[in-house]
């Protein structure tokens, strides 16, 4: 099965670009007659190249970006999504300041795979000479040590060279990944006749089928999948790394009072993620000047033109610990764009200045979803600077995002992410086995901020105890409050967890095992004097208010029916456990006898009250003494 890549060009206007595509290809990625006419690409142009390297096919997708100094907008959106970039430097001219800049932007969008096409070769008197002068000149660059092959697109010397560098080159690239997200930057629509819109891009991170569901970021249209082209073919599924068309009849192209599709907008699978207004990204410029150019700092809060992908839109720079960026270093800074765009984790930006005449520098995204408030503290840095080192590590977003936010839902523990189910479980479990999570249900928590909740809570029942051990046990509230950074969801299975470890809840109070209720010294004489009236009273007790005349008074009764020792029949009747017990045994005694006794007549054997007795007998129906049949009460 051929492997599917996208390879563009880059270099420096008139360097031969177009015509070198035409070498290696037999077609004319120039498409606008303006282009033919002046000679110069404007818009992106494609074309398809197949090549053979030992036992592997590549399908090629070749895009031709402008290099002409107006045009490096669309230049830019050309080489958003390759695998391979053919850098073209005239051997009549050199390096150039254009070529410089296209160096800035495949740098910061982190194309490494690059091969140098001399052109022009046929009108150079020293080709070793040139090359030569071209290596000093390159010094220092990510293309330093890249292939360089001197070509002539008039005679065609130096293509299949140039052929076979680019199949060798692509055999270390690694395949394309079916991470079941698809995306496709829209870089052309247009609408034939019959047809309704078609949309063509770079498709990466997922296949497309015919019937496929897309939606469109950033506006949230849905669209169904009618066809699928690959550089003219009608195809059942596209594959991540194909140049793709797609008709989409039922999604209407943007016009006035109607929101529809555009270019720089990207269509994605249902579910991978929203768009937003905000960003934190790592930030770099390159320490190299383009000719021509002054070098000026970034400064704190200035606004850019964001690109990426196939868009481009006005953002302010928030820098994080400075208030200006020089050429050649990097940091970590917050976008906050003026609308909204979609991205996933790890994708690259470039920032071109507010005019669009220079390029400035590039960017990693870290984190889609931030809030603007509290971006400049250390706890930022903190989760930002491990997942800056390694921006395409499922694992470090995930260890970074566990350590700040605690926990993680384990069905979608990411948003906005490029990585694949099967990668983002793998990572999971090693979280897991390395001792780093614990999974709650369908919550992954931070082990060690987990067992510090847990002990914390620990503590805060066992301090509660001491100081109250009157009371049955600590309010859930109250327990609640001594956690100050357990969420409410994870608070409920905090306490699940407490009492899988023996920990007793009963209401709304948690208790320890082997917490016994204990009267306070102070309260001693209180208790025995309220036992001692209710014990005289029988079952024609003083209301609670006489038997609390006091704070401690009250205090010792709570603890006292909490113990069982005073019997609450209601909020207003409460009686001694010794006088309940006494009555238990005169209505058995009765009821033995008589078989059956309405309340009426049990209140005269009892020698009591209505207001004492209804609710007695109600409490001796919940204890199974006796049994309510309509007006009776018999035996159980």
């Amino acid at each position: 099965m051929p492997q599917h890549h996208v390879l563009g060009t880059a270099g420096h206007i008139d360097h031969g670009k177009s015509s070198l595509v035409r070498a290696l290809t037999g077609s004319d990625p120039d498409r606008l007659p303006e282009e033919k006419a002046r000679g110069v690409t404007i818009e992106l142009g494609f074309a398809h190249l197949s090549l053979a390297d030992e036992d592997k096919q590549y399908e090629i997708g070749i895009v031709d970006v402008p290099g002409h100094a107006d045009f490096v907008n669309n230049m830019v959106a050309g080489v958003g999504a390759l695998d391979l970039a053919v850098f073209i430097i005239a051997a009549d001219d050199g390096w150039m300041p254009q070529s410089e800049e296209h160096l800035h932007i495949l740098s910061y969008l982190g194309i490494s795979n690059i091969v140098i096409a001399l052109t022009k070769a046929d009108l150079c008197e020293d080709v070793d000479f040139t090359i030569e002068i071209l290596r000093d000149e390159l010094q220092n660059t990510s293309i330093a040590d890249a292939p360089i092959i001197p070509v002539s697109s008039i005679t065609g010397d130096g293509i299949d060279d140039l052929k076979k560098t680019i199949a060798k080159t692509l055999r270390s690239c690694p395949p394309h990944e079916d991470t079941g997200k698809p995306r496709l930057a829209i870089d052309r629509i247009f609408s034939p006749k019959g047809a309704g819109t078609v949309v063509t891009g770079t498709l990466s991170g997922g296949s497309v089928n015919i019937g496929d569901t897309l939606e469109l970021q950033p506006i949230g249209l849905t669209t169904r999948v009618r066809y699928i082209q690959n550089h003219s073919q009608s195809l059942e599924t596209a594959l991540p790394g194909m140049r793709t068309a797609l008709n989409l009849p039922d999604l209407p192209i943007n016009s006035p009072g109607k929101a529809g599709a555009e270019r720089g907008q990207t269509l994605t699978g249902e579910g991978c993620g929203k768009p937003t207004v905000t960003l934190d990204i790592k930030l770099e410029r390159m320490a190299r000047t383009i000719p021509g150019t002054k070098p000026r700092p970034l400064r704190h809060m200035e606004t850019v033109m964001l690109h990426h992908g196939s868009t481009r839109c006005r953002a302010r720079v928030i820098l994080r610990d400075r208030t200006h960026l020089e050429p050649g270093q990097s940091c970590l800074a917050q976008l906050r764009l003026d609308q909204p765009q979609f991205f996933l984790l790890g994708d690259r930006v470039v920032l071109r200045d507010g005019a669009q005449q220079n390029t400035l520098a590039g960017g990693c995204v870290l984190d889609t979803r931030p809030t603007r408030y509290g971006f400049r503290t250390e706890t930022r840095a903190d989760f930002l600077l491990p997942i800056a080192d390694q921006p395409l590590d499922v694992l470090e977003h995930l260890q970074a995002r566990l350590t700040r936010d605690h926990s993680l839902d384990a069905n979608n523990p990411l948003h906005n992410h490029p990585f694949g189910e099967k990668e983002i479980q793998s990572a999971m479990q090693s979280l897991a086995s390395e001792g780093k999570s614990i999974q709650l249900e369908n919550t992954v928590v931070h082990a060690s901020w987990w067992n510090e909740q847990t002990t914390i809570a620990k503590e805060s029942i066992t301090a509660w105890h001491k100081q109250h051990p009157d009371l049955p046990g600590i309010p859930l509230d109250r327990l609640a409050e001594s956690l100050e950074e357990c969420p409410e969801d994870l608070f409920a299975q905090l306490l699940n967890t407490l009492e899988s470890d023996g920990f007793q809840r009963t209401g709304k109070t948690l208790a320890a095992s082997n917490h016994t209720l204990t009267l306070p010294a102070e309260i001693k004489a209180q208790a025995e004097s309220i036992i001692a009236q209710l014990d005289r009273s029988g079952l024609q007790p003083p209301s609670p208010a006489d038997l609390t005349p006091s704070s401690q008074h009250s205090q010792a009764l709570q603890f006292l029916i909490r113990s069982g020792q005073v019997i609450e029949l209601e909020p207003k009747v409460v009686i001694s456990a010794a006088t309940r017990d006494h009555a238990i045994d005169l209505i058995r005694e009765h009821l033995q006898k008589s078989g059956q006794a309405t309340a009426s007549e049990l209140r005269q054997h009892l020698d009591s009250t209505r207001k004492v007795v209804m609710p007695l007998l109600e409490h001796l129906d919940d204890l199974g003494v006796t049994v309510r049949n309509e007006n009776f009460r018999t035996l159980k």
